[in-house]
């Protein structure tokens, strides 16, 4: 899910950037200066204007790497005393590898993570970007996680010495444009079932999807609303009559929800849909408090939310999957590839006993192992993939540090392909559900490219996706898009994404429920049920209705992935049909916003068109089109907003030459104290390279 325009987590980073720059960006000069053996090296140069316009935009960790190897690394040129360029002096990539060694010791020395929470926790609080509370809990979390992948990956030996052009590219395959996938098999070597649908109720199921719960059990009434801290209407906020805006009964907008509105829902389910089929849960089950996460408050919410869920789903399959807010810190998954450093194995046995209830023990085995499972329902000639798609996501540092090779993380496309090829012989549909889409503009734009393929390939097996984390009330609709193919993309699936339960932020709580042919398992309609949380607190009595049933809503002919992009060109021409649909995306007739945009533009109205068709940031199907096309963006901000640099840091770095042997002798043994390497000035810089270097971001950062 996503903390819309909230200051917390990447937020400090956007902050000390501020603060980091200014100290930093000017000029970077480090020296190679020996007092032990001949030669006299440095290397010295501006790595940026003395004064920049400063400009927000949201980065993953692997962007910002691009651009520190394209922007700052090419700047920088090597000298020795005579002035001959290095690379001709004899320097070996051992020597580089040596130094960059010592740079990654210390980043994991405790003291270094000590100097760096200390003065990120002191800056947050200056600036005020948290409250003092939030700061002090914040940066401790994540700190250390976010040092651990940058030693391991911006800042290991392989990465600085290849980019800096002192050692050759390491001989690792790129990865793929176009992924291999088998074959289409031909009509009489798999089972067929009827593509005919049918309007007979008995030949109909339904489902039940329930997305990004959030539940807080501190949530309670009469705590401030609007309290300073990302979420809000729990202890140790004002009370009573020292809060401003009390928070209500039933939950307010600037806040996750409590249990009593989690189980009114649940206790209108069966007057929604007297006859259930299976219900689907996609993620993000605790709250937005992510400063105060742990794995152990992780294990408790989750274990509070199961105990819910008990009560209530006795009559159906429950079919759930994990979101990016079941960790601690939120968004880390690492894959089993860095094992040895990292691991979410914690997370995934706790989810996997508590789902014992409803999944098979094949299911729960595979949770265990890799946080995504299949489960086979034979009665309904149905395989249901649940997959985990923090793999796809960008702010999943942990990523950044799988090895190169492997630009599948842990290989889930690789194996959605095999269940899909195995579903596809033996005449069974799919149903696939997840916690985002891949198509979400939080997920690396690959992976939407690989997906896309995989449900071009496998568009007949394929007959359902559903996904959350937006919060919105929304939908992707996903193309078959040849490399350089100049035809119109073909709409070849829809992933429905689901409303949210929470209502974080400014949003009712809402699910969704969706009719399915029994035969063909396609989906003939879907339904938004909602509470308006507004009234529910002035009455006193929640009232859950249907909100709106997307065929009547948006007069579709069927829900085929078609009529869904024709919808999308309905939007450019049709402003009524356009505003309809930004008012039921957050379910908040007061509030009438989706997204950023809260004004009908034509601007914002395109970016929403884009999204809608997976395209965001000049990725996608339709990045060439001109309503698609990536324009810059600058944010509002004073006139005479600017960062002036004008301080510059040293760094010495002494080599003695002497030691390094001729003769090609390991330099990377354990022997670090006589190899000749010392630096001087070093700890103040590389903190405050870390924190530049690890910012970014957009104002929703949260997720």
């Amino acid at each position: 899910m996503v903390f819309h325009r909230q200051k917390v987590i990447l937020i400090f980073w956007l902050g000390l950037l501020v603060v980091f720059d200014i100290l930093l960006v000017s000029s970077i000069r480090i020296t190679f200066d020996s007092n032990f053996g001949s030669k006299h090296i440095f290397f010295s140069d501006h790595l940026t204007t003395s004064q920049k316009a400063f400009h927000y935009g949201k980065k993953s960790l692997e962007e910002l790497d691009n651009e520190f190897s394209k922007e700052i690394l090419p700047s920088v040129t090597l000298f020795t005393d005579h002035g001959d360029i290095l690379q001709t002096t004899g320097i070996r990539c051992e020597v580089c590898h040596a130094i960059a060694r010592h740079i990654k010791e210390f980043l994991m020395l405790n003291t270094t993570q000590e100097i760096t929470i200390q003065e990120g926790i002191l800056i947050c609080s200056l600036l005020r970007l948290q409250t003092q509370r939030v700061c002090s809990e914040i940066i401790p979390k994540f700190g250390p996680w976010v040092i651990t992948v940058l030693a391991h990956s911006v800042f290991s030996a392989e990465n600085l010495c290849t980019k800096a052009h002192l050692c050759p590219k390491p001989d690792i395959p790129e990865k793929p444009e176009i992924i291999d996938l088998p074959a289409p098999i031909t009509e009489n070597h798999h089972i067929t079932v009827s593509e005919k649908q049918n309007d007979n109720d008995d030949q109909k199921m339904w489902v039940v999807h329930i997305s990004d719960w959030h539940y807080d059990s501190e949530y309670a009434e009469g705590y401030e609303v609007n309290c300073g801290e990302p979420v809000c209407c729990r202890p140790p906020n004002a009370f009573g009559d020292k809060a401003t805006t009390p928070a209500g009964k039933w939950g307010d907008y600037n806040c996750d929800v409590p249990k009593k509105l989690i189980e009114s829902m649940l206790e209108f389910l069966p007057t929604a849909v007297p006859k259930l089929d299976y219900i689907i849960s996609t993620g993000d089950l605790p709250p937005h408090d992510v400063w105060a996460e742990t794995p152990s408050t992780i294990k408790e919410n989750t274990n509070q939310t199961v105990n819910i869920w008990r009560k209530f789903f006795t009559s159906a399959p429950l079919l759930p999957v994990i979101g990016n807010h079941e960790s601690a810190p939120v968004n880390s998954f690492p894959t089993s590839s860095i094992s040895d450093i990292a691991s979410i194995s914690w997370l995934y046995n706790t989810l996997s006993s508590q789902w014992n209830d409803w999944l098979s023990t094949d299911v729960l085995e595979s949770i265990e192992k890799h946080g995504f499972y299949a489960a086979k329902l034979p009665k309904d000639n149905l395989r249901v993939l649940g997959i985990n798609t923090n793999y796809f996501y960008k702010l999943n540092l942990w990523l950044l540090m799988r090895p190169k090779e492997e630009w599948d993380p842990e290989w889930m496309l690789k194996w959605i392909v095999n269940q899909l090829d195995e579903a596809e012989k033996l005449g069974e549909k799919v149903w696939i559900l997840g916690h985002m889409s891949a198509l979400d503009q939080d997920a690396f734009p690959s992976i939407g490219v690989y997906f896309s393929q995989i449900v071009a390939r496998y568009k007949d097996t394929i007959v359902g996706q559903f996904y959350g984390h937006s919060h919105w009330d929304e939908f992707n609709v996903i193309y078959n898009k040849s490399i350089n193919d100049s035809k119109e993309p073909e709409a070849v699936g829809v992933a429905y994404i689901a409303p949210s339960v929470t209502s974080f932020k400014n949003m009712n709580p809402a699910f969704r429920v969706y009719e399915i042919d029994k035969m063909t398992k396609k989906i003939l309609n879907h339904y938004t049920y909602s509470m308006d949380l507004q009234e529910a607190n002035r009455l006193d009595k929640p009232e859950w209705k249907l909100l709106y049933d997307a065929k009547s809503l948006y007069g579709l002919e069927n829900l085929e992935p078609k009529s869904w992009h024709d919808l999308t060109e309905k939007f450019i021409i049709d402003t009524d049909a356009y505003k309809t649909f930004k008012k039921t995306a957050s379910r908040n007739h007061y509030l009438d916003k989706y997204g950023s945009c809260s004004a009908l533009d034509i601007q914002c109205r395109n970016r929403i068109i884009c999204k809608l068709r997976g395209t965001n940031s000049g990725h996608g199907p339709f990045s060439d089109s001109e309503l698609c096309k990536k324009h810059g963006w600058i944010p509002h901000l004073p006139d005479d907003w600017f960062l002036s640099a004008a301080l510059g840091k040293h760094v010495n770095v002494f080599v003695d030459m002497d030691k390094v042997d001729e003769n090609n002798k390991s330099i990377d043994d354990d022997d670090d104290e006589n190899d000749g390497i010392v630096f001087e000035g070093l700890s103040k810089t590389i903190v405050r390279l870390i924190m530049r270097f690890v910012m970014g971001g957009d104002d929703a950062v949260c997720r």
